[in-house]
C-alpha cells in the first residue's frame, strides 16, 4: 500500500536563514546543508511521520550523482527539476493530495501557505516550525490560532484520515495531542 503524505516541507525555506545561497563556494557546501537538514528531520521526527514526509528543493537539475527523487532514511526527497521553482511542485503536491486536511505544509512562502489553507491543509511558518521541532515541541496539528492558523479556535488537523499500516496507534496520538497542546476531547 502506498504511504500517505502527512508532512510536506519546503527545504530551502529552512536552510536559507542559516545558510543563504551564495555563502558557500561549492556545490558540496549546499549538499552538506541539505543532508544536514534531512538528518535532523530523521533525528527529531517520529519514524512514522518521517516515513510520510516529503522535502522539496529548488533545482533545475538534481545534484551530480543524484536522481531528482530519492529516499533518505524513509523521507521522500524531491528536486523540482521539471518546475520553475520548488513552490510549483509543492503546490502540485498539495492540489493532488487525496486528503489535504490531514496534510501539514511547512513553508514561509505566502503563496504556499495560501495554497495549503485553500485545500484545508495546515500551514506552518518554516523557521518557527523547525525551531519547535529541534526543541521537541512541534506537531502536525495545531490548536487555536497558533502559527498563522486563521480558521478559528480549536481547529486541529487529524493525524490520519484513513487507516493504513503507517498510522499512529491511539496511545501515540494521545501523547502527541497532549505534547502539542491539543485537547483530545
Amino acid at each position: 500500500m502506498a504511504k500517505s503524505l502527512k508532512l510536506l516541507i519546503d527545504g530551502y525555506n529552512i536552510i536559507a536563514p542559516v545558510a543563504a545561497p551564495g555563502r558557500g563556494s561549492t556545490e558540496a557546501w549546499l549538499h552538506h546543508e541539505r543532508m544536514g537538514l534531512l538528518n535532523r528531520l530523521v533525528q527529531f521526527l517520529p519514524a512514522k511521520i518521517a516515513r510520510r514526509c516529503c522535502v522539496v528543493f529548488d533545482a533545475r537539475q538534481p545534484p551530480a550523482g543524484r536522481p531528482d527523487r530519492f529516499e533518505h532514511q524513509g523521507i521522500d526527497v524531491r528536486f523540482a527539476v521539471d518546475h520553475d521553482e520548488a513552490d510549483d511542485l509543492i503546490e502540485q503536491l498539495i492540489a493532488s493530495h487525496h486528503s489535504p486536511k490531514g496534510l501539514a505544509v511547512v513553508s514561509s512562502d505566502r503563496r504556499i501557505q495560501t495554497a495549503a489553507r485553500r485545500k484545508g491543509a495546515t500551514a506552518f511558518e518554516s523557521q518557527t516550525w523547525f525551531d519547535r521541532l529541534l526543541d521537541g515541541r512541534v506537531g502536525l496539528a495545531k490548536a487555536g490560532q497558533d502559527q498563522n492558523d486563521h480558521s478559528g479556535p480549536g481547529r486541529a488537523s487529524e493525524l490520519s484520515s484513513k487507516p493504513d499500516e503507517t498510522d499512529l496507534d491511539e496511545d501515540e496520538v494521545q501523547r502527541w495531542m497532549r505534547d502539542f497542546g491539543v485537547d483530545p476531547h
